[in-house]
């Protein structure tokens, strides 16, 4: 709890090497996220500790992540992206046991509250998110906010923000996520909780 709520890059370091590299792959291949090159458990290996909070060689696009958070959202259940989903039709797989992606998801909360992603703590619809700071060689980080809104509410929205160079998740990307949510919530895409 307390290694995502404060986006702990030792804490996942140490959870990948204490799993191995069979866990980290077997999660990700659902979302088709590359976690080594080639993705296999051989190569993955020489990079697993960094590979564990999200560097060395993994690649995700922010569908990929929002799809992760939707999953969370979800109860566990990762669905097919598509702009717009009818609960009553979303089909999909499972990813997570119930149990398991609602402590997920109220550690995101928590995150939001009282972690790294505090930008939007005051936000006027409860935000789970989860932030990142993606190292990039030579040129500043980029910037990651990943969740989705309302927490505890029955129609979510899950996003993605991805903007490059630009240092902290928690300073760039969640401000714009929250921008997003707001947007949404005027929309009429979900009901404030």
């Amino acid at each position: 709890r307390h290694g995502l709520v404060e986006s702990c890059n030792a804490y996942f370091s140490q959870l990948a090497m204490a799993m191995g590299p069979r866990p980290l792959i077997d999660a990700v291949s659902m979302f088709q996220i590359e976690v080594a090159r080639p993705q296999s458990v051989d190569a993955l290996r020489n990079t697993l500790p960094h590979a564990g909070y999200g560097q060395a060689d993994v690649l995700a696009s922010p569908i990929k992540m929002a799809r992760v958070a939707a999953a969370i959202a979800n109860d566990g259940v990762a669905v097919r992206p598509q702009w717009t989903v009818d609960a009553a039709h979303a089909q999909g797989d499972r990813f997570l046991a119930t149990s398991d992606a609602r402590r997920l998801a109220s550690y995101m909360r928590e995150a939001v509250t009282s972690g790294t992603g505090r930008a939007v703590a005051g936000n006027a619809t409860p935000i789970a998110g989860k932030t990142g700071t993606a190292e990039v060689q030579g040129r500043p980080s980029h910037s990651w906010f990943v969740g989705f809104a309302p927490h505890g509410g029955s129609r979510r929205l899950a996003f993605a923000v991805l903007i490059e160079h630009a240092g902290y998740g928690g300073r760039a990307a969640a401000p714009v996520a929250g921008e997003i949510v707001d947007a949404a919530r005027d929309l009429g895409l979900f009901t404030r909780k």
